[in-house]
C-alpha cells in the first residue's frame, strides 16, 4: 500500500484584488470613523469598520451619537 502512495504538486491560488472606487478627485473613497455623508438619498457613516445607513442627517447624527458614546442625557 505504500508503495503505491504518490503526492500530489500543490500551487497557491491567487486572487484578484480589486482597486478601491475613487471619487471626483482621483482618490479613494475613504470617509473615515463619525464623517457624515450622503449616497442614494441616504445618508451614512463608517464606524470601526462598519456603515451605518439612515433616512435623514438627523438620524444619523443621532446615530452617530450614539455608537460614539456622545448621546446627550
Amino acid at each position: 500500500m505504500e508503495k503505491d502512495y504518490q503526492t500530489k504538486d500543490m500551487k497557491v491560488g491567487y486572487t484578484k484584488m480589486e482597486e478601491p472606487k475613487k471619487s471626483g478627485m482621483g482618490k479613494p473613497e475613504n470617509h473615515g470613523d463619525g464623517h457624515i455623508f450622503e449616497k442614494d438619498g441616504m445618508f451614512f457613516f463608517e464606524w470601526k469598520g462598519g456603515e451605518c445607513g439612515y433616512h435623514s442627517y438627523a438620524d444619523a447624527e443621532l446615530g452617530l451619537a450614539k455608537v460614539s458614546g456622545n448621546l446627550p442625557s
